[in-house]
């Protein structure tokens, strides 16, 4: 079949429709979250800073998007129904390009018309119950816009996560992260040592201090590279794969 966005817009439709019920007891969780802890920051303050406003707003909008990128391919683990979800005329592509969308853009666009709204009404009700200042909730800041690029680089691993494991999918996929990561510090580690032994260039010295520093700043941003094509593009590309695979 041919790339069709029509397709793609149909099978949004769906899962939101799906998701509906779950999707609202989940925002009103969060936004009852949102609302206790915003509304006692404003006690003894005239003022909600950005800073304390996106701590709790980042913590809630990673952990629902988290939530609802498994629970979105959870009808494809139904052994009773997924013959149905993959009989669908939609190609893979089309089906992880809704996903996706669903789960990044329109999720950031209801939690963020969301929390705002939540905001002003703890920042009204801070100045009713506390008397402190009235102002405007700040979110548009250097803080959201990192938040946001650090979620879409993020969550392609728990969505390949959610098509891989079929049960407890939330915590396999981080325990593999944890493994992973574990894995790639005690390999560097290793590395360093082996290739400088011999050198006396360890943590604490001041030739190590020197060196840490350039490592860092030479290597940082290919890094960031590296880390952003492992985490976003492949992950999407494995989850596009395990998609084909449990079609056939």
């Amino acid at each position: 079949m041919e790339f069709n966005i029509k397709r793609i817009g149909y099978a949004i439709r769906k899962d939101v429709t799906i998701l509906k019920n779950t999707g609202i007891t989940a925002l009103a969780v969060a936004s009852g979250i949102l609302f206790i802890g915003l509304f006692f920051m404003t006690r003894g303050d005239d003022y909600l800073s950005a800073d304390e406003f996106m701590g709790l707003f980042g913590l809630c909008y990673i952990v629902l998007g988290v939530f609802f990128s498994f629970a979105i391919l959870r009808e494809s683990h139904n052994v009773k129904s997924n013959h149905l979800y993959f009989a669908l005329p939609i190609s893979p592509l089309e089906r992880l390009t809704a996903i996706w969308l669903t789960t990044t853009l329109i999720h950031t666009l209801i939690f963020t018309v969301m929390a705002l709204l939540v905001g002003q009404l703890a920042i009204v009700a801070g100045g009713i119950i506390f008397g402190s200042g009235f102002h405007w909730v700040s979110l548009f800041s250097d803080g959201y816009v990192k938040l946001i690029k650090g979620y879409f680089i993020i969550q392609p691993i728990f969505l390949c996560g959610a098509m891989t494991f079929s049960k407890n999918g939330i915590g396999k996929t981080l325990l593999t992260l944890l493994l992973i990561f574990i894995g790639i510090l005690f390999y560097g580690l290793l590395l360093f040592s082996v290739l400088n032994h011999s050198y006396g260039v360890y943590p604490g010295d001041l030739i190590a201090d020197e060196a840490f520093g350039k490592a860092s700043t030479d290597f940082s941003g290919v890094g960031s590279w590296f880390f952003t094509l492992l985490f976003g593009p492949v992950m999407l590309l494995a989850t596009y794969f395990k998609l084909v695979e449990k079609e056939v």
